[in-house]
């Protein structure tokens, strides 16, 4: 019995897709972790001196790349003791292995640093020690954290209010709704920071539109792209997972020399 049309048209069809049948071989992704992003390493407190940070650094922040094991990028150090200045472009190169242990080596102020941490989720808090030695800004093995920062992109909205700096509480009536849109550049420029822009929309005790220019983020934290630059109008910092802002709104003059602070998050 002779085919009906149907299966006619069926027979072509079948061919076309046993021919493509044979899947394209996908590229294997790579076993190692991909650090590449916004990182941020933090001095713990001794836990008999609460409130109190080793010296004299406190932070490392920046852009890390990596390709493989393979570990390179550009950092800045805060120190109280100025032995090496935030605006020092400090490069940095290591290693990651397959276990996640990440050692950083950083030339410091004549001396060397030494950041090591068993990675496993980047983008949460994880123990660590670094350790510095020769130069300036030596000291010994000093436990942190260490973490990578989510893109700050997305809409973020809250109350900010000004804050009493003597209760530390809302001032009545500064209440302002604010809508903050970001845009974070995923490369970062030349000196391990992300460029950042956006637009913050309030209303409310404080009301208007404000563009967000010559902003970066470095180690989770908003400033001006030029440190001798005049500050922003939004300064603070997100948590690791880019869902939640800490925001300062500084709309001086459109509102006053006032400082608006709140917590904002991601819609």
């Amino acid at each position: 019995m002779r085919p009906g049309p149907r299966l006619l048209l069926l027979f072509p069809l079948a061919a076309l897709l046993a021919c493509g049948s044979n899947p394209t071989p996908s590229t294997p992704s790579s076993p190692y972790l991909n650090l590449s992003g916004d990182w941020v390493a933090l001095a713990t407190p001794n836990p008999s001196t609460p409130g109190v940070l080793p010296t004299p650094i406190q932070d490392f922040m920046g852009a890390l790349q990596s390709s493989g094991g393979t570990v390179t990028g550009t950092l800045h150090a805060i120190s109280l003791s100025s032995c090496v200045l935030l605006t020092q472009d400090l490069p940095a190169t290591g290693t990651i292995d397959l276990n996640g242990d990440l050692t950083l080596t950083v030339p410091i102020a004549g001396g060397t640093a030494t950041i090591s941490a068993t990675i496993t989720t980047p983008e949460s808090y994880t123990n660590g020690t670094w350790q510095i030695t020769g130069g300036t800004c030596a000291m010994p093995a000093t436990a942190i954290e260490i973490a990578q920062f989510a893109p700050a992109t997305g809409t973020y909205t809250g109350v900010l209010n000004v804050i009493d700096t003597t209760t530390g509480l809302p001032v009545t009536g500064t209440a302002t709704n604010v809508t903050i849109s970001l845009d974070q550049s995923t490369t970062p420029n030349a000196d391990g920071e992300f460029p950042l822009s956006g637009t913050i929309t309030a209303t409310g005790a404080c009301a208007g539109s404000f563009p967000i220019t010559n902003e970066v983020v470095s180690g989770g934290i908003f400033m001006p792209a030029s440190f001798t630059g005049p500050l922003g109008v939004l300064n603070g910092g997100i948590i690791p997972t880019g869902t939640t802002l800490i925001a300062d709104f500084m709309p001086d003059p459109a509102c006053g020399s006032q400082l608006y602070n709140g917590i904002l998050t991601r819609q």
